[in-house]
């Protein structure tokens, strides 16, 4: 080698950042380069002459050696762990070294201490896990097990290392080593689910398996027992469904109760009405009073009577929907003749906005009537003074009708703005709970369900203090 040459490889070899030494046949080192240095923490006039062995760890020195014999000149692998007095943490190495046609040898050094860490950090979660981890080469030898999957699958761990995994695993379902065979050959994920697998081992358990491709060209695979969360899942399930008969039941019996009512309230608001009205001859004006009073509970209660009957229609799924084309200008004003009388009596303004160029939809009027008088009775109650809207666009790119009834009253709390569609729920400050303005607590309720079964939704929004709005949306 000339001279030009040798100095051009010394320099890279002492640029080089991972560690490299030399050794005659005797095994004496003959260079030793900087990152040498750095690794092993000896001077490269302390390490020269001596045998290469005497630098390296004990067990490590001998673990190598013993593995270039067997090489038969094809060079070794192995890491190693190094303690220094001079740092506080061990540092691990990747050595490679190589037999030279002179008898010596060239040790290459990798500081792999990162690595290491990360390894350790992965091999502790996988062996916190309750689930059945293993890990696979290519030639489908077993090159990891965690603890849960030396219980799993009946195998110590300190004999399952180079051993075929396929005796090991369930034979059936073949689904699973279908799924391991696939991520070996496409280098994609499986994931399968509730499997059963056949074998006293799974003890009848039910398991998600999941395959995963490995950076060195094997597999992963994990065996999670959902069998516990399966079970849940059904009494949950079982749960619901009674909580839902016994809603319904709930509902069939309020139904029941109210058109037992209906009839007997009728009769009491008509003889009510015919006493007050001296249908009867001449009756003394306290009994008139006493009738008239008795006639407004009556027709108080009447409407509750009829708010809960048709709440558990909607409930119990029992409401029939009859669509029909509605052109909504004309129909949005057919609605507000006494709306307007609401209004009136407690001198507030109603607002109209309902452009005559509006699409006809295809709906139910009836329960459309329903949703908008409701919205609009309640924004009335609750607005000591200001002004009532009433808004109507297209929206969504004309797949969405939007209906929207604002107010200037005290506005709701965003806490309470799912609450208020509770049946019975009473939410908001004074001005919302007096006498004046008690209701029974269905309106809202009613309004929703109905607009849900017409396939659409009501939301409500504005600002707490200065107004509410709840806009309908049915499909156009």
């Amino acid at each position: 080698m000339s001279q030009s040459l040798e100095r051009s490889a010394h320099a890279a070899l002492e640029a080089l950042a991972e560690g490299f030494c030399m050794a005659d046949a005797d095994h004496r080192v003959t260079y030793w380069n900087a990152a040498a240095e750095r690794l092993f923490g000896v001077p490269r006039r302390d390490a020269l002459g001596r045998e290469v062995w005497e630098l390296l760890p004990a067990d490590g020195a001998s673990e190598l050696h013993e593995r270039l014999a067997r090489a038969d000149g094809a060079g070794a692998m192995l890491h190693l762990t190094l303690l220094s007095d001079r740092e506080l943490f061990a540092r691990h190495l990747a050595v490679h070294a190589s037999p030279l046609e002179s008898g010596g040898l060239a040790l290459h050094f990798r500081d792999a201490t990162a690595e290491q860490r990360l390894a350790t950090q992965y091999e502790q979660l996988l062996e916190s896990i309750r689930d059945g981890f293993i890990a696979v080469d290519r030639e489908w030898r077993i090159t990891y097990v965690n603890r849960a999957a030396e219980a799993l699958l009946s195998v110590r761990r300190s004999r399952a290392a180079g051993v075929d995994v396929w005796p090991l695993l369930p034979k059936e379902p073949r689904a699973v080593v279908n799924a391991i065979r696939w991520t070996m050959r496409e280098r994609e994920p499986r994931h399968l689910e509730a499997i059963h697998p056949r074998g006293k081992l799974y003890r009848g358990r039910r398991f998600d398996v999941w395959t995963h491709p490995l950076p060195d060209g094997g597999v992963s695979i994990l065996f999670e027992d959902v069998t516990d969360r399966l079970a849940k899942e059904v009494e949950l399930a079982r749960l619901a469904a009674e909580a839902e008969e016994a809603s319904r039941a709930k509902s069939r019996f309020f139904a029941a109760v109210s058109h037992e009512l209906r009839t007997p309230l009728n009769a009491i608001v008509g003889y009510t009405h015919l006493l007050a009205t001296n249908t009867y001859g001449n009756v003394p004006a306290g009994a008139v009073r006493a009738s008239e009073r008795a006639g407004v509970c009556a027709e108080h209660l009447s409407r509750l009577v009829d708010d809960v009957l048709l709440l558990t229609t909607v409930e119990i799924d029992k409401l029939p929907v009859f669509a029909a084309t509605v052109s909504l200008a004309p129909f949005l004003e057919s609605v507000l003749p006494h709306l307007r009388q609401q209004a009136e009596a407690k001198r507030l303004e109603l607002q109209v906005d309902v452009p005559h160029g509006l699409p006809p939809i295809d709906t139910d009027p009836e329960r459309l009537r329903q949703i908008i008088t409701a919205l609009l009775s309640n924004a009335i109650k609750f607005t000591p003074r200001g002004a009532v809207s009433l808004r109507a666009r297209m929206a969504g790119e004309g797949r969405w009708l939007e209906i929207s009834v604002r107010d200037t009253g005290p506005g709701i709390d965003p806490d309470d703005r799912e609450r208020i569609f509770g049946p019975f729920e009473q939410v908001g400050g004074e001005a919302r709970t007096d006498s004046a303005t008690r209701g029974t607590g269905l309106g809202l309720t009613i309004a929703r369900q109905l607009a849900r079964k017409l396939g659409g939704d009501i939301t409500v929004g504005g600002t707490f203090g200065e107004g509410a709005e709840f806009v309908v949306r049915l499909p156009a």
